[in-house]
């Protein structure tokens, strides 16, 4: 009787690790949102994405619980470089050229490892360590993201990190036949949002394969 109850834990126990395992891929919804603040000698400049291929991926056992801090695994996110849009055709062909939009087309920004921090009441905050891929060239960046649990069920992310342009090779922009100059650090914002129903059909997907 005894081994067979340790059989039938051992089973349990191991079925529960396999669940826990594997994740789902929840893309977010359409009003998410990336954009690029910078400064000038002139004025202030803001660019934003107006096609945004992103998801995060959890946990696939929170489909029963809801998301939490911990089941957040990964967030992905790709912006091609000539959907940034800033409002002005010579800006936006400058921000293109320094970007290399011709050699490398996107703009990759991954969210590999994370490190979660106690959870808030309303929401949480995740430490994340990943990779930006920027004008063809890598760099590590951390980065924290704040989370937050709509009425709807919904989950929203936010976060904002400062680059420097010149750690990826690129030289700031100009306009204005030089006479705009653009400072050297940026500041990349997102705003994304995934809905219950998405978190709930792509956990329920991984779960039952």
């Amino acid at each position: 009787m005894k081994k067979t109850l340790m059989k039938v834990a051992c089973a349990f126990a191991v079925s529960v690790g396999t669940v826990a395992a594997q994740t789902a891929r929840v893309p977010v919804a359409p009003d998410s949102k990336l954009w690029i603040d910078g400064t000038s000698n002139l004025h202030g400049w803001s660019c934003k994405a107006t096609t945004l291929d992103a998801a995060i991926e959890v946990d696939a056992a929170v489909g029963q619980i809801g998301i939490a801090a911990n089941a957040v695994k990964r967030v992905e996110v790709k912006v091609p470089v000539r959907s940034m849009k800033c409002g002005h055709d010579a800006m936006d062909n400058n921000l293109y050229k320094a970007l290399k939009a011709d050699d490398d087309a996107s703009i990759s920004y991954i969210l590999a490892d994370f490190e979660a921090t106690p959870e808030l009441r309303d929401g949480f905050t995740l430490h994340t360590n990943g990779t930006l891929s920027l004008a063809g060239k890598e760099k590590p960046l951390s980065m924290d993201v704040s989370a937050t649990r709509l009425p709807d069920g919904a989950v929203k992310a936010t976060g904002t990190v400062t680059v420097k342009m010149t750690d990826f090779g690129i030289s700031p922009p100009t306009a204005m036949f030089g006479t705009l100059r653009t400072g050297d650090e940026v500041k990349v914002s997102f705003d994304l949002t995934v809905g219950s129903k998405a978190i709930a059909t792509a956990t329920a997907g991984a779960s039952n394969p």
